[in-house]
């Protein structure tokens, strides 16, 4: 048995990649300290739509100080630790680490899909979604869970 060294650990968020509906500036947030490199988890919203879809919306704090990045969003079937269907986000993008205090807030705008979903398993039966904020620079990342709502 070997230990993983550095070049092994995953660079790209396991899953399928989504399309992304839109990405839109949305404001800036200021903290008067920021104590950690770690990226903040994402603030997430999703509901059904009238077709049996799921529609996520994200809201992903970026460093003011950098330009916007190129967003990524993967998704990841799973089953919860209760036994039901649960689909994982990984908003992915590649920034250098950060001790800031002013943040830009963009909202991802995208729709949950069938790829990679078992035959037998329809979006409508997934009531829980976790997403990720995937900084590949270094690889890290901070999640959050929230409950599809009913539309």
């Amino acid at each position: 048995m070997s230990i993983a060294s550095s070049k092994d650990v995953l660079q790209i968020p396991p899953g399928n990649l989504v399309k992304i509906n839109s990405v839109i500036l949305s404001g800036e947030i200021s903290f008067l300290h920021k104590s950690t490199k770690t990226p903040f988890p994402p603030l997430v919203e999703s509901f059904q739509t009238k077709n049996n879809r799921i529609q996520i919306d994200a809201i992903i704090f970026i460093d003011a100080s950098f330009p916007t990045p190129k967003f990524n969003v993967y998704q990841l079937y799973c089953i919860s630790n209760s036994g039901d269907p649960k689909l994982q986000f990984f908003i992915d993008y590649d920034l250098k680490e950060t001790e800031a205090n002013d943040f830009n807030a963009y909202q991802i705008t995208f729709e949950a899909t069938n790829i990679g979903v078992p035959a037998g398993i329809k979006l409508s039966d997934v009531k829980t979604i976790e997403a990720y904020s995937w900084n590949i620079d270094p690889v890290t990342s901070r999640g959050t869970e929230t409950t599809v709502q009913s539309n």
